[in-house]
């Protein structure tokens, strides 16, 4: 299962919603698309629900921004008793300051503790379904 979170930032802002680029390619007629105005995927979003309704346990989370949105819905997940895969190469963010982004991204990992595992390349996690 593949849930798209979509971030609608405010008007004038690169992710308001309608602006050109903001639209996306859906690969599989299951895919699910949850809008979110905050930074953490589960607040204020049916995303708990969905999940628990398809008894999801395990989850991998990649996309923007690796301290921001990714960081809060990695929190929550763990929060909400969720095993959460984090793969490196499918996470980033932009550069703060003088810290180059990929810098960022790594402190951002490590910061989220030693629950998440942290997966080397998106190619190696590996999901099945659960027993019945």
């Amino acid at each position: 299962m593949v849930i798209h979170l979509q971030n609608d930032g405010p008007a004038g802002a690169v992710d308001e919603p309608g602006r050109p680029g903001r639209q996306l390619c859906l690969t599989a007629p299951d895919e699910a698309v949850i809008r979110k105005t905050e930074d953490d995927g589960f607040a204020g979003t049916p995303l708990g629900a969905l999940l628990e309704r398809r008894r999801v346990r395990r989850i991998a989370v990649v996309g923007l921004l690796s301290e921001m949105c990714v960081s809060a819905t990695v929190r929550t997940a763990l929060a909400r008793g969720l095993s959460v895969v984090l793969p490196r190469d499918a996470h980033s963010t932009y550069r703060l300051d003088e810290i180059p982004a990929h810098v960022v991204a790594r402190v951002a990992e490590h910061a989220l503790g030693d629950e998440v595992e942290l997966a080397g390349a998106s190619a190696v996690v590996d999901f099945a379904a659960p027993p019945c």
